[in-house]
């Protein structure tokens, strides 16, 4: 059973007591069906859009979309979108369509082909409910191997029965919506009619429908239908006059997702034609005692680990994307991949003029794919100086990549390494939590009291003592303290004048040194014996 928000509820109320119908579609119908709660609903009615905006003139409304036919209205404090029925939508050009089996036909896909209303039920035209379900012939041998293995002998704990908890769940399918097609032609004088389906117009009209079927398997528990699968890569030149943006759109929600490690490696063979920059990676042996697979596994692998940040997960979807053109393999067949960073730098920026990133999330990747390798210092002090350099924020997504970069070596992706990155983040956060003095401004004194005080005499001497100080804080960050540094100022003053005056002494007498071995000599007559 259906239960929609009262606010749902009251939108179609007011198009139906206006005369039309209206049902929510899409998205929002496929997630109430699998028992989600979605946050957006969209209403589709035969209403025209003066229609729509005369039935909803008491209430707040928005136009901004309205050249896509989309009125935009508050209902209590929720925006729901009311269009009319529509044939197809290209940036803001519309056709409108004259009944909803039509409307729901541009949709795709036949979960998202799905209408429904409190008056006249689910409207389900292309079997959209069934793709949610487990296929049968599937659920069957599931079942069955759930049965053989119910009981299992486990060789740690010798005879004694294992029963298995839970049953798996098959995922639910990504079928496109097709059309019938036919075709006649002549054998032996005869005329003969072949009929298919076809599902090549889903991806032909809309070529971002083909990320969106690999997103639904990024996100959430989906396969693709075979069928689906052989017209996206009949269909995959179509990528060549798609729209970046939604291109763009399509593949940042695929990385971000919760399954999109698995789903990388498993549709390599699709996105290969939006990003051929990846098919030299694809089973590419590594020949490393630091890497058990391939590149094209080890960067699956390692956006899955990173955390769902778009900059870090994009920087390890590139970052190692150069290492096929940098190999070399040594006298002991070992691998080695000098200037991959600055290499994979290159190519994921290629791939982001192609794709149009936006210009600052292009930097920030691009950064972060050639910096992956940098050597993260453990001690406290050399981190800190790193902290400075780098900024807090930088710092802590370069940790998070070589964190997921060292986690996709190995198959016990627990390293020491990992470890020793684990521990870096954990100071970084400690060092920034605490206020921690990592910048020379932090300190507790400032030069201008240094001079106030007479214990420098020239800005010169007030940046060398606030740097010998800011050193000593590194190590000691408990020394941040005004009185404290004042003290070490002026017991570094006064070791700085022994040494000052130190020096002098040994320069005045290098001098003398120097005036007495030039000094004329005497000269010294010997009487000759007789």
């Amino acid at each position: 059973m259906i239960i929609l928000p009262e606010q749902v509820t009251q939108a179609i109320e007011v198009l139906e007591n206006s005369g039309y119908d209206a049902y929510i579609v899409g998205e929002c119908v496929r997630e109430l069906l699998i028992g989600n709660n979605p946050q957006d609903y969209d209403i589709v009615t035969n209403a025209g859009i003066n229609d729509i905006l005369f039935a909803f003139r008491d209430y707040r409304i928005s136009d901004e979309f309205m050249k896509r036919g989309e009125v935009l209205v508050t209902v209590v404090g929720m925006i729901i979108q009311v269009s009319p029925y529509r044939r197809e939508v290209v940036g803001n050009r519309v056709m409108y369509a004259e009944d909803l089996e039509t409307d729901l036909f541009r949709r795709g896909f036949t979960m998202n082909a799905m209408a429904y209303s409190p008056r006249a039920g689910l409207i389900d035209p292309f079997g959209g409910r069934a793709s949610l379900r487990p296929d049968p012939n599937a659920a069957a041998e599931e079942e069955r191997k759930e049965r053989e293995e119910e009981l299992t002998d486990d060789p740690d704990i010798g005879d004694i029965p294992r029963r298995r908890t839970g049953v798996s769940r098959l995922p639910a399918r990504v079928i496109a919506i097709g059309e019938m097609q036919s075709r006649t032609t002549k054998e032996n004088g005869k005329s003969v009619t072949e009929t298919w389906y076809d599902m090549s117009r889903c991806f032909s009209s809309d070529p971002s429908r083909i990320l969106e079927a690999i997103r639904y398997c990024a996100e959430g528990e989906y396969i693709i239908e075979d069928k689906t699968r052989e017209a996206i890569r009949s269909n995959v030149s179509c990528f060549e006059y798609a729209e970046k943006d939604k291109l763009f759109s399509e593949l940042s929600r695929i990385v971000m997702g919760k399954y999109a490690g698995r789903v990388l490696e498993q549709y390599a063979d699709i996105l290969k034609f939006l990003l051929p920059e990846i098919e030299p990676c694809i089973d590419f042996e590594q020949h490393s005692v630091h890497h058990d697979f391939t590149v094209w596994t080890h960067i699956c692998k390692s956006v899955g680990y990173a955390v769902p940040e778009l900059p870090i997960r994009f920087a390890m979807l590139f970052h190692d994307l150069g290492k096929p053109d940098c190999c070399s393999i040594d006298p002991h067949g070992q691998g080695h991949f000098k200037g991959h960073g600055e290499r994979s730098r290159l190519l994921a920026e290629r791939i982001m003029r192609r794709l149009e990133f936006p210009a600052a999330l292009s930097e920030e990747i691009s950064w972060l794919v050639f910096y992956h390798d940098k050597d993260i210092p453990e001690e406290r002090s050399e981190l800190k100086r790193l902290l400075d350099a780098l900024g807090a924020d930088d710092l802590r997504k370069l940790i998070q990549c070589e964190i997921a970069d060292s986690r996709a070596k190995k198959t016990d992706s627990e390293t020491q390494d990992v470890q020793r990155l684990r521990a870096s983040a954990a100071a970084l956060r400690e060092i920034l939590d605490t206020g921690e003095c990592y910048n020379i401004r932090q300190l507790a004194i400032t030069p201008r009291e240094l001079m106030e005080r007479r214990l420098v005499s020239s800005e010169q001497e007030a940046e060398q003592l606030m740097n010998a100080l800011f050193d000593m804080v590194l190590d000691k960050p408990s020394f941040n303290n005004k009185l404290m540094l004042l003290d070490m100022a002026e017991k570094s003053k006064q070791r700085l004048d022994e040494i000052m005056a130190e020096r002098e002494r040994a320069a005045a007498e290098k001098r003398t040194a120097q005036a007495m071995k030039h000094r004329r000599s005497e000269p010294v007559y010997t009487r000759k014996k007789k």
